[in-house]
């Protein structure tokens, strides 16, 4: 995903980010290398990643999405509650529009794909894309 930096606290603390017209606030995996962190306004290519709130319940997961929405929504800081739909089993994967996050929970039950749920996200992560990639 192609983004904008436009603040960061430093690495593993908030950053703000713009994806398309959108502003995240993730946790800054990008600025740990100096040489190749980038500046404010810059545009660079990063994986987003989701840490999962695994407090809710089966239920609230399961019947937390009657509009059957993809999309994160953020609530404070780096913190978002997503709705997405369950693309695979083994592991789960939970498409949210704006990414595909896997282990979500974990079933072998094949009956959950197709199903619209909604759950917590603790962090949100961004790593840029070159340092992931080794080049």
């Amino acid at each position: 995903m192609r983004v904008t930096l436009i603040s960061t606290e430093g690495p593993w603390l908030e950053a703000k980010v713009k994806a398309g017209d959108r502003i995240l606030t993730v946790m800054d995996e990008f600025s740990i290398d100096e040489g190749t962190a980038p500046t404010v306004n810059s545009e660079f290519d990063v994986e987003l990643s989701a840490f999962v709130d695994e407090d809710g319940s089966w239920e609230e997961m399961f019947s937390g999405n009657p509009e059957r929405k993809r999309e994160v929504r953020q609530l404070d800081g780096w913190r978002y509650q997503a709705f997405g739909k369950v693309i695979s089993i083994d592991p789960v994967v939970v498409d949210c529009g704006l990414l595909e996050i896997p282990d979500v929970f974990h079933s072998n039950d094949s009956r959950v794909v197709g199903e619209f749920i909604s759950f917590m996200i603790s962090r949100l992560d961004a790593t840029q894309y070159a340092q992931q990639a080794g080049r």
